[in-house]
Formats: C-alpha cells, sequence, structure tokens
C-alpha cells in the first residue's frame, strides 16, 4: 500500500535562445564597459598630452602636489621643465607631474 506516490521530476526544458541571451547580454556589459569606462580614461589621457605638449615659456602652471608656478625653461630633452615658483626659485620638475595650465594672471608676479 502506497500511500504517497512517487514522483519523478523531469529536467526542464531549456528556454529557446538561451544560449544566445547570455551572450547578447555579455556583449551589451562589454559595449557599456567600453562607453563608460576606457572611452572617457583614453578622451583624458589625449586632453593631457595634448596640454604638456603645448607647454610654452611663460605659461602658468600648477602641478599635482599643489605648487604653482610660472614656466621659465624648456630644455630640449622634453621630459624636464623648469618653473620658477617665486623669489627667484627655480625647480626642475618632470613634465608628466604638471596637472593644469592655468589663465594668464592667475599668480602673483614674481
Amino acid at each position: 500500500m502506497d500511500i504517497i506516490s512517487v514522483a519523478h521530476a523531469e529536467a526542464a526544458a531549456p528556454a529557446p535562445g538561451g544560449d544566445m541571451n547570455m551572450l547578447i547580454i555579455l556583449v551589451v556589459c562589454m559595449v557599456a564597459v567600453y562607453f563608460f569606462v576606457m572611452r572617457p580614461n583614453n578622451k583624458k589621457r589625449k586632453e593631457m598630452q595634448n596640454l604638456l605638449n603645448g607647454l610654452a615659456v611663460g605659461d602658468e602652471v600648477l602641478t599635482n602636489g599643489g605648487i604653482a608656478g610660472k614656466v621659465v625653461k624648456l630644455p630640449d630633452n622634453k621630459e624636464y621643465v623648469m618653473v620658477n615658483v617665486g623669489n627667484d626659485v627655480v625647480l626642475q620638475m618632470k613634465r608628466n607631474y604638471i596637472v593644469a595650465v592655468l589663465p594668464k594672471g592667475t599668480i602673483e608676479s614674481m
């Protein structure tokens, strides 16, 4: 006497196009990462490279350490710049430490 019948569950049939749905989701995620992460970083890097390549003597600059000064010399090696920070104090620093070119007249006359 079996009071409780034994039920055997069969595996559910896969949804039609299940693998294709996963592939579409993966592609959408990759495209989102490109547009929200990689593209803005590339754009910012290009803008910074253009800023550094466009440096000229007399530009007022700001470093990543917060030092503001005026470019007084651009040596030929293109890696360093000479920046006057006041009272005839000239610092030699790497070009890639400059983060911004300030508008003319921002720094008081040195």
